[in-house]
């Protein structure tokens, strides 16, 4: 049995499920979290591939053959709805891309650099306390079930959006290629979850700063990194809390 193309699969999965279109642009990312998992097209795509994968027996895809795998599905998608829009793509459209000059990353802005700074720090903090967040997970483990919860989700926080937020505010950050509304849409929409995400980690790092009295200072010297990131955010991107995320903001 062949593999089914991207395209239907996507079409397929646009006909079975009521997908929130677009939701996943601006989501986290962290599917087992979510209530809208089942109304998103990349992780029902996830799902039915897998499924495909397990049925046939088939070994897991390395990344690079995902990719290309990937590639080739959407250059097909691209090649099919230019035919169906009567366009011919041709050598000449690349003369096209002349007229968009690059777009520089925001590496150096402060928002990605200091949120850079708070994911190395993290990861420092992460690597050199391994011991006695075993000891910590183990203890509540056996002796309160709130505490372990409470801990256990805060870890869990700070994992996750070590480099996510760093990543996303590199793409808020991107300049638009001109100046209509429409291009402005994404970087908002990027900006808010980057926000979301710094407002997340602080209240994870708030939760377990009690059960870890000897690194306050340490714990404290983030979260005011943190709140810095989040202002310079708000100022430099005034329209993103406003921006309306498919399905989570409706």
């Amino acid at each position: 049995m062949e593999r089914e193309k991207s395209s239907d699969l996507l079409k397929r999965i646009h006909e079975q499920y009521e997908v929130i279109p677009g939701i996943h642009n601006y989501c986290d990312r962290w599917c087992q979290r979510c209530r809208f998992c089942t109304r998103c097209s990349v992780y029902l795509m996830e799902v039915e591939e897998e499924k495909f994968r397990v049925e046939n027996n088939l070994p897991e895809q390395d990344f690079e053959e995902s990719m290309i795998n990937i590639l080739q599905d959407t250059m097909e998608m691209i090649i099919e709805m230019a035919t169906e829009d009567g366009i011919e793509l041709s050598e000449e459209m690349d003369a096209e891309l002349e007229f968009f000059p690059p777009r520089r990353t925001g590496k150096k802005h402060y928002l990605f650099r200091k949120a850079d700074e708070h994911s190395k720090w993290l990861i420092k903090w992460l690597r050199e306390n391994t011991k006695k967040l075993d000891t910590k997970v183990k203890e509540f483990s056996e002796t309160s079930k709130t505490d372990f919860l409470i801990f256990e989700n805060a870890i869990d926080s700070l994992s996750w959006y070590m480099h996510f937020i760093a990543v996303k505010f590199s793409r808020a950050l991107l300049p638009p290629y001109d100046e209509s509304p429409e291009s402005s849409y994404d970087k908002n929409g990027s900006a808010k979850i980057a926000i979301i995400a710094t407002e997340n980690t602080m209240q994870a790092i708030s939760a377990i700063m009690s059960y870890f009295p000897e690194d306050e200072d340490e714990f404290l010297t983030a979260l005011v990194r943190l709140e810095r990131i989040r202002k310079r955010a708000l100022k430099e991107f005034p329209d993103a809390m406003s921006f309306k995320r498919p399905g989570f903001d409706d």
